[in-house]
């Protein structure tokens, strides 16, 4: 979370400094600023896309762990309660 913190502060950072020191006229600036910041938003949804398939996959592995201590627990209980 902090590197995708990181990223988009630095991000930010970078298209302020950028558009602060443009000597380009103010339209060119702007055009230049819409593409940047579409190609930034792409990249942060690629990265958040990314983060979010890990962790699903980590809960989902977790989730099956679980349920199968789960029933293994509920087998020996319910063998338990029959001896």
């Amino acid at each position: 979370m902090r590197l995708v913190t990181g990223i988009i502060i630095g991000a930010l950072a970078g298209v302020a400094t950028g558009i602060l020191t443009a000597p380009d006229k103010g339209q060119k600036t702007r055009k230049r600023f819409s593409k940047d910041s579409d190609r930034f938003r792409k990249d942060v949804e690629k990265s958040l896309s990314k983060n979010i398939d890990s962790l699903l996959d980590s809960i989902t592995k977790g989730m099956d762990k679980s349920s199968k201590k789960t029933k293994k627990s509920i087998f020996n209980l319910k063998r338990s309660v029959k001896a």
